[in-house]
């Protein structure tokens, strides 16, 4: 057997050992979710039936006796709904900080089809990801 053969047979018996584990992995998840679900339900409950309970207090935190305690912290959520008009705004004050330092991915890999580099001051990388399917059989 040469040694390419050899390693053709041994690429074959990891990817079907892949395979296997796949699916044991798959048990053990559902197993694991169907072990969750009850408990986080549960939490959740607990979690809304204190939100509420402070709110009416109006308290900002509530400790208990171990020490343990809640408290409500400010999430902030940020998103375009007229993209024309905040960047009208955005140009007509300069305020460029209001903006991320981000391109477009999609836009950047036309770009390159056609010109063949990216544009200046652009940095594309492309790497290649071993992905996995299954066989029907």
């Amino acid at each position: 057997m040469t040694e390419a053969t050899q390693d053709a047979e041994l690429a074959s018996q990891a990817m079907a050992r892949h395979f296997e584990l796949d699916e044991a992995i798959a048990i053990i998840q559902g197993k694991h979710k169907a072990e969750l679900e009850p408990l986080l339900e549960e939490q959740k409950l607990c979690d809304v039936f204190v939100k509420d309970f402070m709110n009416t207090a109006g308290i900002q935190q509530y400790k208990i006796a171990s020490g343990s305690q809640a408290y409500f912290t400010t999430k902030d959520s940020v998103s375009v709904e007229d993209f024309d008009a905040t960047i009208a705004y955005i140009l007509e004050h300069q305020a460029f900080h209001m903006l991320n330092k981000a391109v477009n991915k999609t836009a950047v890999k036309e770009y390159i089809e056609v010109n063949k580099a990216p544009p200046p001051g652009v940095k594309y990388d492309s790497y290649r990801d071993l992905n996995w399917r299954r066989g029907k059989g």
